[in-house]
């Protein structure tokens, strides 16, 4: 506009308008609206250039506000990514991540996503970091002249480095209390620096999972999120192989095989098949050495430690709420006492010493497990019965809360839990390891029948109360799915009578 007659009067006011401070936004925004213009297959050329001139040059500002404008239109279309070096990397970590971090204590093959920036911004800063650049820079040539080969070897070769520096790191920080704590405030939090030790093991174990991982993406059909929809024959067939092949090895290898195969499912409980399977292998295998090695004990004990450490992540876990862990685990509860009972007769009738070791193994393993599962079950039904903590001067204690009606969501996952707990019992009670079980489950009818009896002398002094009423309501869903006994069955009906003299 300057050097244009009339122009001065805009000029001078051009610093206070609205339109020229947005400038940057405005361009951003017509580019977006430009976008929308294109095509399918325009919009993916675009993008796979922006994302290939951003993984093969040092990157510009404007790479990453392109691809923001992009992401909402590509993630319908789910093109073939081009990732910069950091992101190949950490690809094989996406199974084990989760968006949120409320886990508390020990955990394994479970990484924050927040924790993934720090981690590497420790590498970048540490003397691996000319190791680290120079395979960027192979990488980048390697992007640019579109040699897969060399693409694939060189992330390997990325991740071998970054697990030894980031091993290296934290070994040498565990030599001093106080350079752990300044390791922990450099990475963010004590959490982000156990996060980084797992990192690590992941990248190490990376060889071993991630081809089993990929053969299992590669037959199977796919969620919009990548996940595994239909485990079907085929995948069931390789994951099956991979365990077999994978399950002499160190424990800990399992471990993660476990964790990224139940965390690549959309449905968890369909990795159970694997343990039919290995039945039938067993079995088959008749007086086979090599073939009584693989038992489907082990993988029954496998299986259940990573769904024990995977319940303990079910809140940050995208995949697996609490009620899925639960009615996963009542599944695998159920699956183990069909494999024990299957084994005990195969034994009766072609069984030998061996075979009789292993039956004690699984039995074992089975009974450890029920009873395990039956004492979170018990905690979880009590969901549909609301607290509230009370202080009297320096002490507090829960009493219940008669002002919450119980969510939809509680109300499903405390009948997930019954479900569980009648899993457990039915195994118990076969297998004749009962006493334990019988236990939690007077203590659990002593609860409700305290609870009803609580409720209904509440309501009867103080007259109808929509909140009462909705956890006597919940309560009554809950003890339908308990064990179908006499205490059981009398619980259900004082609660449908006190919820019919207050409706």
């Amino acid at each position: 506009m300057s050097g244009q007659p009339g122009t001065k009067r805009v000029v001078a006011a051009a610093p206070e308008t609205p339109a020229d401070a947005a400038a940057p936004e405005s361009t951003l925004s017509r580019l977006e609206t430009h976008f929308r213009t294109l095509d399918e297959g325009s919009l993916v050329r675009v993008a796979a250039a922006v994302e290939k001139a951003r993984a093969t040059e040092t990157g510009a500002a404007s790479d990453e506000q392109i691809l923001t404008c992009l992401r909402p239109m590509l993630r319908s279309l789910r093109p073939v990514r081009v990732p910069t070096f950091q992101r190949a990397l950490c690809v094989c970590l996406e199974p084990y991540l989760i968006d949120a971090d409320s886990v508390g204590g020990v955990r394994r093959a479970v990484v924050a996503r927040s924790s993934l920036a720090p981690w590497w911004r420790l590498l970048m800063g540490s003397p691996y970091r000319p190791r680290l650049a120079a395979a960027t820079a192979e990488y980048r040539n390697a992007v640019a002249s579109e040699r897969q080969d060399e693409i694939d070897a060189v992330v390997q070769f990325g991740r071998s480095i970054a697990a030894e520096a980031t091993t290296t790191l934290l070994a040498e920080a565990a030599q001093s209390a106080v350079r752990k704590r300044e390791l922990e405030v450099l990475l963010g939090s004590a959490r982000a620096f156990e996060d980084a030790a797992e990192i690590a093991r992941i990248l190490g174990l990376d060889p071993l999972l991630t081809p089993w991982f990929d053969q299992i993406r590669a037959v199977c059909p796919r969620t919009a999120d990548g996940r595994v929809h239909d485990f079907n024959p085929q995948g069931t067939v390789i994951a099956k192989n991979g365990y077999m092949h994978l399950h002499a090895a160190d424990r800990e290898v399992v471990d993660y095989y476990f964790h990224g195969l139940l965390r690549l499912l959309a449905q968890p409980w369909q990795s159970l098949r694997l343990v039919r399977l290995l039945s039938a292998d067993l079995l088959r295998a008749g007086g086979d050495s090599a073939g009584l090695q693989m038992i489907p004990a082990k993988l029954f004990g496998d299986l259940t430690r990573t769904l024990a450490e995977i319940g303990r992540t079910a809140a940050g876990d995208r995949g697996m709420t609490r009620r899925v862990w639960l009615m996963t685990c009542a599944r695998l509860i159920s699956d183990a006492g069909a494999m024990v009972q299957g084994m005990a007769e195969e034994v009766k009738e072609f069984g030998n010493a061996g075979w009789e070791t292993m039956m004690v193994e699984a039995r074992q393993k089975v009974t450890q497990a029920a009873d395990q599962f039956a004492s979170v079950a018990v905690r979880d039904a009590a969901l549909v019965l609301p607290q509230r903590e009370v202080r009297e001067k320096l002490e507090a204690r829960l009493v219940p809360d008669m002002a919450h009606s119980p969510t939809d969501d509680e109300v499903s996952v405390a009948q997930a839990a019954a479900t569980l707990f009648t899993a457990c019992r039915k195994v118990a009670e076969k297998e004749g390891f009962d006493r334990s079980i019988r236990a939690k489950e007077a203590d659990l009818e002593a609860t409700f029948q305290t609870a009803i009896n609580f409720r209904f002398e509440y309501l009867r002094a103080r007259g109808k109360n929509k909140a009462v009423s909705a956890q006597l309501q919940a309560l009554e869903k809950v003890l339908r799915s308990m064990p179908k006994t006499e205490p059981m069955l009398d619980l259900i009906l004082k609660a449908e009578r006190a919820i019919e003299r207050f409706r």
